[in-house]
């Protein structure tokens, strides 16, 4: 008997594999076509995201270590989310580790954690923080993601497992 949580797939017919596939080819040959212009555009959008990513990296060692400093402590939430739930963990993490990174750059009714803590680190422009805050929350969160993916995998296994023997 089927399981009955999940309904079975209906088919949709020919249509969208044949449109699909004309779709691609058409992609192929405008490619081959095109190829000397497309290289071109290639080329300037990796240079166009490599520098998007490179430019906001700080020169100072002091503000370098202050965002490696933050990824090791949003790893170290973001592991304590993972040991302790799903979702509503890694929100939380989520708003902790924002809102850690925004009070260490900026005075919100108390100094910034960088002055309060003594390091006097000169502050990094605006983009620089927020690009920063959104690369290392989306590093850790992917990490997270992927513990919670293995964690699921690994029990998929255990129930499933059918001995051979």
């Amino acid at each position: 008997m089927a399981d009955q949580r999940y309904p079975a797939r209906r088919s949709s017919g020919l249509r969208p594999p044949v449109l699909g596939g004309l779709a691609l080819i058409a992609a192929v040959v405008a490619g081959i076509a095109f190829r000397a212009d497309l290289w071109r555009f290639l080329q300037w959008l990796g240079r166009t995201i490599s520098n998007w990513f490179t430019d906001w990296v700080p020169a100072h060692r002091g503000q370098t270590g202050a965002i490696v400093g933050f990824a090791v402590v949003a790893f170290l939430i973001n592991w304590v989310a993972h040991i302790r739930g799903r979702l509503r963990a890694w929100i939380f993490a989520l708003v902790v580790e924002v809102g850690l990174w925004v009070i260490f750059w900026y005075s919100i009714v108390i100094p910034p954690l960088n002055e309060l803590v003594g390091l006097d680190i000169p502050q990094m422009t605006g983009s620089a923080i927020w690009i920063s805050a959104a690369v290392v929350v989306g590093l850790t969160g992917a990490l997270f993601w992927f513990l919670e993916a293995r964690e699921e995998w690994r029990s998929y296994r255990r129930r499933h497992h059918v001995d051979d023997e």
